[in-house]
């Protein structure tokens, strides 16, 4: 390929547009992250609790949505973003942002576990039994100079008992106060739920929904975006309300479902040789397999639906 073609698509996707189809289609299944509006407001609020100035009440973050709007993906960016080069001089690498794994029971001794694993430190088993892991890990926290703490599935904490959630909304509190650092909680709407019994921690935490998609500018700023991650060698015509009309009825605006229904397309496209995303794409059944949205599964008659919606 002219290196003048493939204008259309990022800078940084054109050398991956120009491989075979066999190493494009590789890409196009594997994870990666897609910039756009909406995200880049969460990510803002995100760096806005990392950068406040540790004091004794620390403004903390609960970041709801349904699964499949891509949290993960996004608290996994924001870690990324403020990863700092590791110090020679005290040979330490900080780690200002910390993700780690809500325990499916809310025990100290698990939390520690799941802490620790995420620092990349040994785990609670290889300390003598008995030996308490809180200490080390506050003073590991603090050598790593940790400001914002990010619990993934935070709405495990409700298998635990009334008891034992209350003793682990103590202990964040504690951790927030010894270390003014600051928590993101991350998880389903039902998160809200495991943080009632604490109403001193709660009052600390500011909501923030990845509510599914709508049609208006964020869905279109992001249907272009993710157009452009895909490296098909043709503009492809997807700016259309008849086609976000089609994704919102199909998946339900999950980005999850969006997601997978655009790399199907893609990859058929690549198949067929026609290298480019178009209104008729989406009339294959196949392309909707798995993201139908719950209540209209996706059967015999999707062609015919599918070619309906487009009309």
């Amino acid at each position: 390929m002219a290196m003048t073609e493939c204008a259309h698509l990022p800078e940084d996707v054109r050398p991956i547009a120009r491989l075979d189809a066999e190493a494009r289609i590789a890409h196009i299944r594997a994870e990666r992250w897609v910039q756009h509006a909406a995200a880049d407001r969460v990510l803002g609020y995100l760096q806005e609790a990392l950068e406040q100035p540790p004091r004794e009440r620390m403004e903390n973050v609960l970041l709801v949505g349904e699964s499949g709007m891509g949290k993960t993906m996004l608290v996994r960016k924001f870690e990324r973003q403020n990863t700092t080069q590791f110090d020679s001089t005290v040979g330490i690498q900080r780690k200002p942002v910390v993700v780690m794994l809500m325990p499916h029971q809310p025990t100290e001794v698990q939390f520690f576990n799941q802490l620790l694993q995420a620092l990349n430190a040994p785990s609670p088993s290889h300390f003598t039994h008995g030996f308490p892991v809180r200490d080390p890990a506050v003073r590991l926290l603090r050598q790593l100079g940790t400001r914002v703490v990010v619990i993934d599935e935070l709405n495990s904490l409700l298998a635990g008992s009334a008891r034992q959630q209350r003793v682990f909304l103590q202990l964040l509190r504690f951790l927030s106060n010894e270390l003014r650092l600051a928590f993101v909680g991350v998880g389903v709407p039902e998160a809200r739920h495991a943080l009632l019994s604490d109403s001193q921690l709660r009052s600390r935490f500011s909501d923030i929904e990845l509510s599914p998609w709508v049609l208006g500018e964020d869905m279109r700023d992001f249907i272009t975006r993710l157009t452009w991650s895909l490296p098909l060698r043709e503009p492809s015509p997807v700016d259309s309300p008849k086609l976000r009309r089609l994704l919102l009825e199909r998946t339900g605006g999950i980005t999850l479902g969006m997601c997978k229904a655009f790399e199907r397309a893609a990859i058929a496209a690549i198949h067929a040789g026609r290298e480019k995303i178009e209104l008729r794409s989406f009339e294959d059944p196949e392309i909707w397999r798995g993201v139908a949205t719950p209540g209209r599964p996706v059967g015999l008659s999707a062609r015919n639906r599918a070619r309906q919606a487009l009309l």
